[in-house]
């Protein structure tokens, strides 16, 4: 691609929505999941079909560097950003891409969570070339939506409106709304309309549009951040952007940024405004941080259980059992369950309710249980 089309790879999740199998000190983009290599490696392998190595971030927490290092050989070690303190999606996605616009003038991001499988590879690439070609040319961010499978209650969803422009075959809808991790009824009606795309978590967006974003009254909290940056001091006065940056809030990027973009008037200087677009995805995506993409994907005996490790079942049905250790997990009579052990944690859970794992973990960290997390 072109000099100026760069990859964000972010790699700081802790995977609470994978837990016991995706820990702090292991999240799920370092684990081999389904493959003889991690999620991140895998991640990067997709964005070197599309991007010049130079051109690709990869964005970590201060305390998995070592292993992104580790897993990453040929990225170069300057590419590698560690965030000044552990925040959200919404920090780090701004700080990763005001540092890539220090770096390289007038680019064009794309930023790629590292806990998808993606297949198959070239029609990944023609839809993210698709898109970054757009985002390019127009004052708009461009989401890569999915269609929905199931019912999915941990994902937020993209409600689209009229197509409004074709690039190289794909189809550019507008955004009418954002909507975030519904119940299940609401899920199931928003399957039913056909009008509703799965967030991926990918986009598109020139650097300079996103900054003229950010300039809006709604984004206040960003303005010191923005500050820095219009000075080229983000690096050269570390102490100071780590004092900022540790009071930024842990907000996801979806709610903190996109879902106010789609409420707010475009900032002076920018004649059209800036427009949330989604250009829909035909490769075939899976969520690695939740259960049921596991489950999803596994293979599963004529009553459809799905049995990892030393797992057995009798008189079950549409489980997911999961023991990669020494100990035996075994199951009678019980139907949509997932049961994982894990180390030394075990947790059972209907799956419809996989969505409560993030606040389960959140509960034993309250606890005084945060050793298991």
């Amino acid at each position: 691609m072109k000099d100026n089309f760069h990859a964000l790879i972010l790699a700081g999740g802790i995977g609470t929505r994978l837990w016991p199998k995706s820990r702090r000190h292991r999240p799920k983009q370092f684990l081999k999941i389904q493959d003889e290599v991690t999620l991140l490696v895998r991640t990067v392998e997709r964005a070197e079909a599309i991007f010049d190595v130079q051109n690709i971030w990869i964005l970590c927490k201060p305390y998995h560097l070592e292993e992104v290092i580790t897993q990453l050989p040929d990225i170069p070690r300057t590419n590698i950003i560690v965030e000044p303190s552990p925040k959200g999606t919404a920090a780090a996605v701004i700080y990763g891409c005001l540092l890539i616009e220090e770096h390289s003038p007038g680019s064009t991001v794309t930023v790629f969570p590292s806990d998808h499988i993606i297949r198959p590879l070239d029609e990944f690439k023609k839809t993210i070339e698709a898109g970054m070609s757009w985002a390019s040319k127009n004052p708009a961010m461009v989401i890569y939506g999915i269609k929905p499978k199931r019912p999915e209650t941990s994902y937020g969803y993209i409600e689209a409106g009229s197509t409004i422009d074709q690039c190289k075959g794909h189809q550019c809808m507008d955004v009418t709304a954002f909507h975030e991790k519904p119940d299940r009824k609401t899920a199931l009606a928003y399957i039913a309309s056909k009008r509703f795309l799965w967030n991926s978590g990918m986009l598109s967006f020139a650097t300079w549009i996103f900054k003229k974003a950010l300039e809006m009254d709604a984004f206040s909290i960003w303005s010191p951040l923005l500050g820095l940056a219009e000075k080229k001091d983000l690096m050269a006065k570390a102490e100071l952007t780590k004092d900022i940056y540790s009071g930024l809030p842990e907000d996801p990027f979806d709610t903190a940024v996109l879902e106010k973009m789609a409420r707010c008037q475009p900032p002076s200087g920018i004649d059209a405004p800036i427009k949330l677009v989604v250009f829909p995805c035909t490769f075939d995506w899976h969520d690695m941080g939740v259960w049921e993409s596991y489950y999803e994907l596994s293979q599963k005996d004529q009553h459809g259980n799905a049995l990892l490790g030393t797992a057995f079942e009798m008189d079950c049905n549409g489980m997911l059992i999961m023991s990669e250790g020494p100990n035996l997990v075994a199951a009678i009579g019980l139907s949509d369950i997932v049961i994982v052990f894990e180390g030394d944690a075990v947790l059972v859970c209907p799956r419809n309710q996989l969505d409560k794992v993030r606040d389960l973990v959140e509960e034993l960290k309250n606890k005084g249980y945060e050793k298991y997390i």
